[in-house]
């Protein structure tokens, strides 16, 4: 019971940082400051072997929109809970 409760915030918090962002960035001509954020990540990774070459990084963009996403939803779903 524990971990579909977990697993559902957890769904819950990526779809509305995803639809946030997107939202965020679609808006940022007449609202600049949603798309105003942090990047936060790890710096790349470069592994070269003689036959090939491979880098890999990771980075989360924070945005106001995100974080305005993330909470509708949360309210959302606790309203949806609730009735």
């Amino acid at each position: 019971m524990r971990t579909r409760r977990t697993g559902r915030i957890f769904i819950t918090l990526l779809v509305g940082l995803f639809f946030g962002a997107i939202l965020g960035h679609i808006l940022k001509d007449v609202l600049p400051i949603l798309d105003e954020g942090l990047k936060v990540g790890l710096k790349p990774l470069s592994l070269n072997l003689y036959l090939f070459d491979m880098s890999l990084s990771l980075y989360f963009r924070i945005t106001l929109a995100a974080i305005i996403g993330m909470l509708i939803a949360f309210l959302v779903v606790d309203l949806t809970r609730r009735y």
